[in-house]
């Protein structure tokens, strides 16, 4: 499964990754980023990515420069995500087209955000006798309130600590099942 963050410079704004809100049946209600399973016709990790974005929000390959590929976040139900960093260089040229069968809206979320310790609340957990920190970031777009958490939560710490070259003013206590190179 890849999924696809997006960096979209502003220089007159903070840089935003571009979000949305699944509608789909897997996990119906919570703000996922573009992303999906491998299809038999996609060659890499990039090419899921980019084509899943386009299935389910409009969003045309074309325009996007991908500049890396995190490294993979395992899930609990060992489900493998490949964090895949593009940047939209003029967000002017995309139309979006949301797919309502997996997409119920798109926003854009201040990427710095993840860093910061405001609008934010955590919850810690334990699994298999690991304590860990899911980080919940409330959002609000349009007069719409969104809660990024989790996963995805956790693949925009990571990018945002990437782009700003700094860790976030909070401890980030990731599950260790995240990261196959942590257990």
């Amino acid at each position: 499964m890849s999924a696809l963050a997006l960096r979209i410079p502003d220089f007159k704004k903070e840089s935003n990754p571009v979000e949305l809100r699944y509608f789909g049946i897997a996990f119906p209600g919570e703000v996922a980023l573009p992303g999906g399973k491998r299809d038999e016709s996609d060659a890499n990790d990039v090419e899921t990515a980019l084509r899943e974005a386009k299935e389910e929000i409009g969003l045309d390959p074309s325009i996007i420069e991908v500049v890396t590929i995190l490294e993979p976040f395992h899930t609990k139900r060992n489900i493998t995500v490949v964090p895949v960093i593009g940047i939209l260089w003029d967000k002017r040229v995309f139309n979006p087209v949301l797919n309502a069968a997996e997409v119920e809206s798109i926003f854009d979320a201040p990427l710095e955000m993840f860093l910061k310790d405001e609008n934010r609340r955590q919850e810690e957990r334990e699994w298999m006798g690991y304590k860990y920190v899911l980080h919940f970031f409330d959002y609000q777009a349009e007069n719409e309130s969104y809660v990024i958490w989790a996963l995805t939560a956790g693949i925009l710490i990571k990018t945002s600590s990437i782009v700003y070259q700094r860790p976030p003013a909070f401890e980030e206590r990731m599950p260790k099942f995240w990261s196959r190179n942590s257990q």
